[in-house]
């Protein structure tokens, strides 16, 4: 498992603050170096770059064999302690103790262990190169472990090149490798401190960024069930007034509809009444003017007559009885012929602007009538009546008893209707 990912575990386990307070201490006094490390995650990165740091080399002492396989073991308990932990929190007090007896070993496997990093393991690692055979006597040196005198050759040439390797006299070269050694092992103290501080700082900023994260996610979803409870809220008003506002647009066109076919079949009429309102005024005009021409003209003859005929001619004509009857005859008859002339101009003027002001009148209850159907409803009654005072017909007023007859109910209703 890559650390990214058992970092990601400590992220989500419940006791992730124990583990990161976990302190061990791995002393390897063979190898002048001890190593201290806080939190299971900065265990974990040790351990796991001792497995990758092993596996990297390419052939290894078969006595070397033990310490690849010791970090690898320690690894997996470690992978164990958080899995069976985040389960079951009581078993990592037993998980934990049998880790630490691992580390506190010297030996694994009856072998001692070496870091892949580690000099010694250079040098050992070189010596089996060139000789095999002096493997195990450097081991054993480097070890502290007893020389045994009875062996081969190769065995006391590894001692004495083990010997050579960690006391070179006190020569400048053996004085400075010492303390190149000295401040090396300083160095990589400091910085696994270091690293283990920045771990730490790193898993609390994880957390608190997760713990703000799960915080951000939780005040987005009830946001997101506020607006769409908001939304809900809003959609159901819109469709009541958008149905609302729809019917009553609806009717309202209907009823614009209606309107304006009324307003189409009494358009016509309309201009008809108001064309034939100007037409009988023109006419009427036309008639008195006649009327006052003839008025004048005969007031002007009979003057002229009574004028310049004489009080002598008309002695004579009446001393004679037949020829006094024969111009009164004429007389009379001019007189009457003009009198009946006077009374049929005078019937024709009056009659076209009577006429004329009743189609004027019409046209106006046509208006009046599309008035009332926008803005009120009319009975149907009221538009029968109204209807028979558009359509009856007229008296003109040129013979007597000349009414307007009332039209047949439902004619004109009919033909409005279609």
């Amino acid at each position: 498992m890559e650390l990214k990912d058992f970092r990601k575990l400590i992220i989500d386990s419940p006791i992730k603050d124990k583990l990161n307070n976990l302190e061990i201490v791995i002393n390897f006094p063979y190898l002048d170096s001890t190593i201290k490390l806080k939190g299971i995650e900065s265990i974990y990165a040790f351990v796991h770059d001792q497995v990758k740091g092993w596996n990297n080399i390419g052939k290894l002492p078969e006595y070397l064999i033990s310490s690849k396989n010791y970090f690898e073991s320690i690894r997996s308990k470690l992978l164990e302690i958080v899995d069976f932990s985040n389960e079951n929190q009581h078993l990592f007090d037993t998980f934990w103790s049998e880790l630490n007896n691992i580390l506190s070993a010297e030996r694994f496997n009856r072998r001692f262990i070496f870091t892949y990093d580690s000099p010694e393991t250079d040098f050992i690692i070189e010596i089996n190169n060139k000789n095999i055979g002096s493997t195990q006597g450097t081991i054993d040196y480097l070890t502290g472990q007893p020389i045994s005198t009875n062996t081969s050759r190769d065995y006391l040439t590894g001692v004495l090149l083990a010997y050579e390797f960690k006391n070179q006299a006190d020569s400048e070269i053996s004085h400075r490798r010492n303390n190149e050694k000295i401040s090396l092992g300083q160095i990589r103290t400091k910085y696994n401190e270091y690293i283990v501080e920045a771990e730490q700082h790193l898993n609390q900023y994880i957390t608190g960024a997760k713990e703000n994260l799960t915080d951000h996610f939780n005040s987005v979803d009830e946001l997101k069930k506020e607006k769409n409870i908001t939304f809900d809220d809003w959609l159901t008003t819109t469709q009541k007034e958008f149905t609302s506002f729809f019917d009553i647009t609806k009717k309202s066109v209907s009823e614009n509809e209606n309107l304006y076919r009324e307003k189409l079949r009494l358009e016509a009429p309309a201009n008809y009444w108001n064309k034939r309102a100007i037409k009988l005024k023109d006419e009427g005009n036309k008639h008195l003017n006649k009327l006052i021409g003839i008025s004048v003209i005969s007031a002007i003859l009979l003057f002229a007559l009574l004028f310049f005929i004489g009080d002598d001619y008309f002695k004579s004509v009446f001393s004679d009885n037949l020829k006094g009857i024969k111009w009164s005859i004429i007389l009379i008859t001019i007189v009457s012929l003009l009198a009946f002339c006077i009374r049929i101009l005078a019937r024709l003027t009056f009659s076209s602007y009577h006429l004329s002001r009743d189609a004027e009148e019409r046209e106006q209850l046509t208006h009046f009538y599309l008035a009332l159907k926008h803005d009120t409803s009319v009975s149907d009654n009221d538009r029968q009546l109204i209807l028979q005072s558009l359509f009856s017909r007229s008296d003109t007023g040129l013979l007597k008893e000349d009414s307007a007859p009332t039209m047949p109910s439902g004619i004109m209703e009919k033909y409005i209707s279609k």
